[in-house]
């Protein structure tokens, strides 16, 4: 199990404005890879009221098991565990979960269970002083366009993000972790 602090700023962009970040850092088809998200929570909203996110991803070469925890703005503890393609599969088809150390103090909380998916289109850029991450994400019958800084500290990694989002004459928008837009979406759904 890997467990670390993630620094994180974010934005949607519309289509256009991910185009020229496309266009501007010289990206190739080749150069996005897909991933999917399988969110968890219980029925009472366990995971959520806790401002936790907790999901599967799914890489084409490799499975996580992550439990995002908020510690305060922009920063998440994260608490990663790889699963081979059998558990993968138990997850997804049965809600079995394997044993592991961060869900044991969970048990009593109820039953998990799938609340969505989501597939991202993602373009990885390493920077001197961090990652920027280009996301084309869909779910339902809805998409959306997504810039993400992670950096090692909040203050330069801010610093860096509202720097480029001015550059590129990009207007600084709330933007949800993916999780909360993909819930949002689900209940506008319900009435």
């Amino acid at each position: 199990m890997h467990s670390e602090q993630e620094i994180e700023f974010k934005n949607l962009l519309t289509k256009a404005e991910f185009e020229r970040f496309i266009t501007y850092f010289e990206l190739k088809p080749s150069d996005f890879h897909k991933q999917t998200n399988y969110y968890y929570d219980t029925a009472d909203q366990y995971f959520k009221e806790k401002k936790m996110g907790f999901r599967l991803r799914v890489l084409p070469n490799r499975n996580e098991l992550t439990l995002k925890i908020p510690v305060h703005d922009h920063v998440m503890e994260e608490k990663t565990k790889l699963l081979s393609n059998a558990e993968r599969e138990a997850i997804i088809h049965h809600l079995h979960f394997p044993t592991v150390p961060f869900l044991e103090p969970l048990v009593d909380k109820g039953p998990l269970i799938c609340i969505g998916s989501m597939q991202t289109n993602r373009a990885k850029i390493e920077m001197d002083n961090g990652i920027l991450f280009l996301d084309h994400s869909l779910y339902s019958q809805t998409e959306d366009f997504e810039v993400e800084y992670e950096s090692k500290d909040v203050e330069n990694g801010q610093k860096f993000f509202l720097h480029l989002m001015k550059k590129h004459s990009i207007p600084i928008r709330y933007t949800d972790k993916k999780i909360a837009r993909l819930v949002t979406y689900i209940n506008s759904l319900k009435g």
